[in-house]
């Protein structure tokens, strides 16, 4: 038999619940559950928060279904009955998150992600060279477990600009191995040097290397990633600062 939350519990995760709603544009479920007590309920702190949510949308970025643990929390009181939430301390979570490929592929062409997609610097036979991705990246997760990438970059070269095509195959990162690239083409093929292609695995590889990412000031480290019948699951931490502002 499942233990019913206190009062405290439950107050605390209704306001939670709606502090969480006013960052989310949509939700087909979202549930938060708290374990705290009266005293620290009052103060705006808990030993724990649990989010989970099924068709979970932020900054046009729609999620199948996402579960976050977090640590000890500790907000500001008042926030939370402003529908907001603001940290009074640092926050350490854990989240598995559930991505269709329709979901992939939707994100590839929202603002908050094409906007955080760098321009890439490097260097051929001497002289250098930027890389601009062009929106959107397609996506497509095979049944074999990998990620596959198609998509088109500008290439800025001294004073010209050409576009061409690429085609990646990723392997994910497990606990032997960090992310692989299994095979990268370049389309046209004609007039890009070896030197160039290189270079350009390279800062790929790079990329993928980088051992976290940060978003609006949070740091995300994806600890596990696996491709399973169309969906990608991944398993981050994330150290949060402060929310992030609506």
């Amino acid at each position: 038999m499942s233990k019913e939350p206190r009062l405290d519990e439950q107050v605390i995760s209704q306001v939670a619940h709606a502090g969480l709603s006013s960052q989310v544009e949509a939700a087909e479920d979202l549930n938060v559950d708290v374990q705290t007590d009266a005293l620290k309920a009052a103060q705006g702190k808990a030993d724990s928060v649990a989010v989970s949510g099924h068709g979970v949308v932020v900054q046009k970025v729609r999620v199948h279904d996402v579960t976050v643990q977090t640590d000890r929390l500790a907000v500001n009181p008042l926030s939370l009955l402003l529908g907001q939430l603001k940290l009074d301390h640092p926050l350490d979570a854990t989240a598995q998150v559930v991505l269709t490929e329709a979901d992939l592929n939707q994100a590839m062409q929202a603002e908050a992600v094409t906007s955080r997609l760098p321009t890439l610097e490097m260097k051929v036979e001497g002289e250098p060279v930027s890389i601009e991705l062009v929106h959107p990246i397609a996506v497509k997760l095979p049944a074999d477990g990998k990620i596959a990438l198609n998509g088109a970059a500008l290439l800025y070269e001294r004073e010209a600009i050409r576009q061409v095509g690429f085609s990646v195959v990723l392997m994910p990162r497990t606990d032997e191995r960090p992310v692989l690239m299994e095979s990268f083409v370049c389309e046209p093929g004609e007039g890009l040097s070896i030197e160039f292609v290189i270079a350009l695995m390279q800062t790929f590889n790079k990329l993928l290397a980088l051992p976290y990412i940060e978003i609006e000031g949070i740091a995300i480290r994806v600890k596990r990633l696996s491709i399973q019948s169309g969906k990608m699951l991944v398993e981050t931490e994330a150290h949060i600062p402060q929310m992030p502002p609506l």
